[in-house]
């Protein structure tokens, strides 16, 4: 059931989206630099919906760019933390073979500084 919820509000949404760019098709004028004659200055004509789909992925990936940078601290720390998890099974690992040899397994001298 939430499969077919999903699809049908993909579906929904990408009729949204073709019907914007249907409704935005004609052509505009980009010019990259507004101060000079619009003869010389460098620009490009395509649909207004071009530009907008343009300013939306772009928005898309510097929003998921900034997010991901931003928890940098946080993969950091996750890292660190596996690190001293199989430190700590190594060490786990070894205690347990040295309990089940024959020969009892030396254990060090805990020393108080008290």
């Amino acid at each position: 059931m939430k499969r077919f919820l999903k699809i049908v509000l993909l579906f929904l949404i990408a009729c949204v989206i073709a019907a914007f760019a249907v409704a935005n098709r004609q052509p505009v004028r980009f010019i990259a630099d507004p101060f000079i004659n619009r003869d010389q200055a460098l620009s490009v004509q395509a649909p207004l919906f071009v530009y907008l789909f343009i300013a939306l992925f772009t928005g898309l990936f510097l929003g998921a760019a900034a997010v991901w940078a931003g928890q940098r601290r946080l993969r950091k720390a996750a890292h660190m933390k596996s690190k001293e998890a199989a430190l700590w099974q190594r060490e786990a690992e070894t205690l347990k073979a040295g309990f089940n040899t024959s020969t009892p397994a030396v254990t060090p001298q805990i020393r108080s500084y008290l």
